[in-house]
């Protein structure tokens, strides 16, 4: 039964497999211990997905900062057409938020607040406006902050938009990402948030992270470089996000 719902679904959450089959959360974590040395599934946190699956390790910060730059500048555009001129905005950390940034209006006044280090020293160099770097741990490598301190000083805020960014978008397990403090932080901006909004380079389609940040249900839609795949682009417009792609 486990086979059939990953073949029907590629990925499958624990809490889903107790209720359908009526067994204890250990049963079932036992049986995709199996399943995995059998070479049939991969564990992820929360579940499975196939073998086979595009999932990926996180490659580093300067490799990623690399990759890829065409399309993180049309999508770093289209977002930055989003933003109001007085607006309170979260941008999120990211190599393609990073775009966003460069990409705000010189008439951008209103406030920034980022868990990015050098999200906030662009906007610092090249804005007028207020910024406001949240507090926590800084991942290395990444100069990312993330943490309890960041959640909770997160929540004196009311953006009115935010730009997030990604490990990978799927039919199967919508948003998801690599690390887990910041993932439990991405849950908190979309908590407080009025909007907000993926930003996903088309490389990210049908990717499954090992950690579920939300579906597509709990976000305003998804800024991306090329139309998603039809199955995916469904799975969004039906779930309420609006998909916008940015041109060249």
């Amino acid at each position: 039964m486990i086979e059939q719902e990953l073949a029907a679904h590629e990925y499958v959450r624990t809490v889903d497999l107790v209720d359908l089959l009526d067994v204890s959360v250990e049963t079932v974590r036992r049986d995709l211990a199996v399943m995995e040395s059998r070479g049939v599934l991969v564990r992820v946190r929360g579940g499975a997905v196939a073998a086979g699956h595009k999932t990926r390790v996180e490659s580093p910060y300067s490799e990623r900062s690399e990759s890829n730059q065409q399309e993180k500048a049309v999508i770093g555009r289209a977002a930055a057409a989003l933003v109001p001129d007085d607006a309170t905005v979260v941008i999120d950390v990211g190599t393609t938020a990073l775009h966003v940034v460069r990409s705000l209006s010189p008439r951008f006044q209103g406030l920034l607040v980022t868990n990015s280090l050098p999200a906030a020293t662009v906007a610092s160099e090249r804005l007028s406006c207020g910024v406001v770097v949240l507090g926590g741990r800084v991942r290395h490598g990444e100069l990312a902050v993330s943490g309890m301190r960041s959640q909770e000083f997160l929540r004196d805020f009311c953006p009115d938009l935010a730009f997030l960014g990604s490990g990978g978008v799927s039919v199967s397990a919508g948003l998801t990402d690599f690390d887990y403090d910041e993932v439990q932080l991405r849950r908190v901006i979309i908590e407080v948030t009025a909007r907000a909004w993926v930003l996903a380079d088309s490389s990210k389609f049908g990717t499954v992270a090992p950690f579920r940040v939300a579906g597509f249900d709990d976000l305003a839609g998804v800024v991306t470089d090329r139309e998603p795949p039809a199955e995916l682009a469904e799975t969004m417009t039906t779930a309420g996000a609006e998909v916008i792609v940015g041109t060249r």
